[in-house]
Order: C-alpha cells, then structure tokens, then sequence
C-alpha cells in the first residue's frame, strides 16, 4: 500500500498538508488523499494500486482507495458526497501556455 502521511492543519482553514514519500511529492489540500492519488498518477503509478491516508505514528490507513479511483473523484462541497473530478479552468490555461483550449 502506497503511504500518504498526513500533517498538521494549514492556518486552522480545512486545509492539510500532506506528502507521499514513496513518491516524493507533498501539497496542501482540503482533500489530501484524492490528490495525492492525482500526484502518484501524473507520476506513472499504477492506477490499481492501494494508497492510504496516515495520520503520524499510525500504523493503519484511516482512509484507502486505489490510485485510479481517487484520481478521478472529488469532493462535491455542497453536500457530502463524491463528484467526477475536473481540472480547474486555471490550471488548463497553465497547461497550455495561457492559451485557452475548447473541448
């Protein structure tokens, strides 16, 4: 199981950090284990491989999931539930150079 450690709360406002040693990458994020997975898989890994969300000195997940579904979920802020993710619409004018791309 890939591990996501998670850390303290950023300026007491839902966000976390967290980071993934086996891949070393690291973020800030409301929903830590959803983009981490997003991370792992920009990064080549295995879309069916397990990841697990930490807290310190814990030796079990308190969340899993495999890297390809939480690649492609997010949470849905108006109630609890999960949401098909999309890029937000400044992250594609990065992508492509400021440029803006129709689908």
């Amino acid at each position: 199981m890939i591990r996501v450690e998670l850390g303290e709360e950023v300026n007491r406002r839902g966000k976390w950090r967290w980071t993934c040693p086996a891949y070393g990458v690291q973020g800030i994020s409301r929903q830590p284990l959803l983009d981490a997975c997003r991370e792992i898989k920009r990064m080549g890994g295995d879309p069916l491989a397990n990841v697990g969300l930490f807290r310190e000195a814990r030796f079990t997940p308190d969340m899993t999931c495999s890297v390809g579904w939480g690649a492609k979920h997010t949470v849905d802020e108006s109630g609890p539930k999960f949401a098909k993710w999309q890029p937000h619409p400044m992250a594609m004018v990065r992508l492509t150079g400021g440029q803006i791309l129709k689908p």
